[in-house]
């Protein structure tokens, strides 16, 4: 599709909450993926360009050749073939741009690549070695890692699947390597990792919900992927590691790729972090888990024209701030140069002139063969217009800025608004209307914009440039078809936020809710209300915003350590800094009455599986149980179904799931798991319910 000629000029009206928080930009929040394969990722221009598009965050070693990467020798596992770029010049990138470094071990060939060490390894022990040669040998600092990529992938949900695992023992729908292998032996990439360096944050696969295989499930699996992994691992889980390409090609789903699909396909991410907010809650115990999308961009696989048009810009825009504002931690484009692909979905349906495609921010310069003739990409570094995409939104959102709420009276533009610690204001508008033009009009709730002409950064046809020049107003903007816009305000009157809240106390603390309170703060602007928000890592929640200072909190996980703060918002929009923190565990929950517990073991030689039925002996109904038992023997806890159960040490905790809680007097629930045991697998011969001693039998 030729870019259409100017059609109608329509209205809209944009409304901006300043007050209303949903989320703060996390310094990792821009990211991207960078290839062992990739000879261009060394180039002198890289550091910079990544630097020039607010880059905090770059993945390695590269999707599926994650799985088969050999670190040490720099070679394919497989192949053995020699990687353009080793793990050094990768640590060297991140120094020279000023990002933060993700490492994806080896899991699917990792055993393979240890054995053929002196002495022989395990992959585990080998991805321990790279946390070691890293961190505390060369002193990188790398601090996010995660076992393997698309591990589902492996043929587990029918085929030969395409992510390398040598854990599987068949070729063809194999039975034996999936999601429950899987929690197992990232158990002891886990334990092997952090008994390195324990600061590092370790992610796993995880489905994106909606998405395949999310879902599905099989004889050898019976429950899904992230059910059975989240319950085997509980609160050993740093972040959860999701990808998400919303199209398919054609070849794989007709009729393909649609330009009105991608720009609105990033109204399905709210819903996808609140099915992930629950299956964490639910199997591991902890909604507040992070979140972080380690790979995305518009089409599964196969990529067409589309991925160079602005139309592919316009959707980077949606991509990252729907995941952002929704909380999440990390999002990473993949990726940073791809090379050229002649096969994809070039048809004229799709807008843009481009005769290939290539999933790459920047071009490295490859050429094709497309109906018997050649085609070849610009020069290697050359920016596409999805790079462009991503310097924009690092010219709207800053690490530490707030985004708030900004909502649209017109479908086809998209709004965006982030509150800067100065007391300024962004607002990106996002036009995916291919034909016309609007006039906006803005409205602010809780921030005056100072008078004059704003700065307005805007992207347009064909992508390849954003152009900054003064124009229009705070109150109304022009924004053309295809296009995007960030307007930078600034405020009416000099700021003073509101003085910092005191440290939250806590008190009434019981299985599901906490109260609390804290010292008010002052502002000369008055004080509107507050923000509770709860803390892990880098990432922030808002929980509350009560007007007063204090709140409950209710919805918690009994048995669950939990860290919040507060912020102060005052009647002009302003924010204050955040309070100090306070940590805060939940009680287990409670119930009324006697209880009986039977346990039933299945053993064999360093295995078992148990089933458990817990029966309410006494006069009041249940309306939740947690069940503790302590091992005689050095029994180990693997996966669990109709309960969430967690180890440390000897100690074991299983929690009821969403539907099983209820048990009314006379009445009981089941649950079961799989362990594993070396020197003796004893029965336990205590339980207790909700902190009260059972009967065993």
């Amino acid at each position: 599709m030729t870019p259409h000629a100017a059609g109608a000029v329509g209205a809209a009206s944009v409304s901006v909450n300043a007050g209303q928080s949903l989320a703060t930009v996390p310094a990792t929040g821009i990211g991207t993926n960078g290839s062992v394969y990739d000879s261009k990722l060394v180039d002198a221009a890289v550091p910079g360009l990544m630097k020039n598009a607010g880059i905090g965050l770059i993945r390695f070693p590269g999707g599926t050749s994650s799985d088969t990467y050999n670190w040490k020798t720099n070679t394919d596992v497989l192949s053995g073939q020699a990687q353009s770029v080793n793990f050094d010049q990768y640590a060297t990138l991140l120094s020279q741009s000023g990002a933060q470094g993700m490492i994806t071990v080896n899991y699917g060939t990792g055993d393979t690549m240890g054995a053929s060490q002196s002495p022989a390894e395990t992959g585990a022990q080998e991805a321990a070695d790279w946390v070691r040669y890293a961190n505390v040998t060369h002193h990188y600092g790398i601090k996010y890692w995660e076992i393997g990529n698309e591990i589902y992938g492996n043929g587990t949900y029918g085929g030969t699947g395409w992510e390398p695992d040598k854990h599987c023992t068949s070729a063809t729908s194999p039975t034996n390597c999936g999601p429950a292998v899987y929690a197992q032996n990232a158990k002891a990439y886990i334990s092997a990792m952090k008994a390195v360096d324990p600061s590092i944050v370790i992610g796993v696969v995880l489905t994106a919900p909606g998405n395949w295989p999310d879902g599905v499930t099989n004889s050898g699996s019976p429950q899904t992927w992230n059910q059975t992994v989240l319950s085997a691992l509980g609160n050993q889980i740093g972040f959860a590691d999701v990808h998400w390409y919303p199209q398919n090609p054609s070849t794989v789903t007709p009729p393909g790729p649609t330009d009105s699909g991608l720009l609105g396909d990033a109204s399905q991410i709210p819903t996808m972090v609140s099915s992930l907010r629950s299956s964490l809650s639910q199997y591991s115990g902890s909604a507040n888990v992070p979140i972080m999308i380690t790979e995305t961009n518009s089409v599964s696989s196969n990529p067409g024209k589309q991925t160079l048009s602005i139309v592919n810009a316009l959707y980077l825009e949606q991509d990252y701030l729907g995941w952002l504002q929704s909380g999440v931690a990390s999002v990473d484009w993949w990726q940073i140069h791809n090379g050229i692909v002649t096969t994809g979905d070039n048809g004229s349906s799709l807008y843009g002139s481009a005769t290939y495609g290539d999933y790459g921010v920047l071009a490295d310069g490859s050429c094709g063969t497309l109906n018997g003739a050649q085609v070849c990409e610009p020069a290697a570094d050359t920016p596409f217009p999805a790079y462009y995409g991503m310097q924009l939104l690092s010219q709207f959102i800053h690490p530490g800025d707030t985004l708030v709420s900004a909502s649209s009276s017109q479908s086809l533009v998209k709004s965006y608004a982030v509150k800067a610690a100065d007391g300024s204001m962004r607002v990106l508008l996002v036009n995916t209307d291919p034909a016309n033009s609007y006039n906006v009009a803005l409205s602010y709730a809780g921030f005056t914009p100072a008078s004059g002409a704003p700065s307005v950064a805007t992207l347009a046809p064909p992508g390849t440039s954003i152009i900054t020049a003064a124009s229009g107003s705070a109150a109304s903007q022009s924004i053309a078809p295809y296009s995007a816009a960030v307007i930078s305000l600034k405020p009416g009157t000099s700021v003073t936020p509101p003085t910092t809240p005191g440290t939250p106390t806590a008190s009434g603390i019981t299985s599901t809710s906490v109260n609390l309170s804290w010292t008010a703060s002052t502002s000369s602007a008055g004080i509107a209300g507050y923000d509770v928000v709860s803390v892990n890592g880098a990432t922030e929640t808002v929980l509350a915003s009560p007007t007063t200072n204090a709140a409950t909190i209710s919805g918690l996980t009994p048995s669950t350590s939990y860290t919040f703060a507060v912020y102060a918002k005052d009647t002009a929009g302003n924010r204050s800094a955040r309070s100090g923190t306070l940590a805060v565990t939940t009680s287990g929950s409670t119930s009324s009455g006697g209880c009986k517990v039977t346990y039933a073991p299945n053993s064999w030689g360093g295995g078992f599986t148990a089933n458990v039925t817990v029966a309410n002996t006494g006069t009041s109904a249940w309306t939740g149980w947690t069940v503790t038992w302590t091992w005689p023997g050095d029994q180990k806890v693997t996966n669990a179904w109709n309960a969430t159960v967690s180890q440390s040490g000897t100690k074991v905790t299983a929690t009821n799931v969403s539907y099983n809680g209820s048990v009314p007097a006379s009445g009981s629930a089941s649950f079961g798991f799989q362990g594993t045991w070396s020197s003796s697998n004893a029965s336990p011969t205590a339980f207790a319910v909700n902190g009260n001693a059972c009967t065993v039998g």
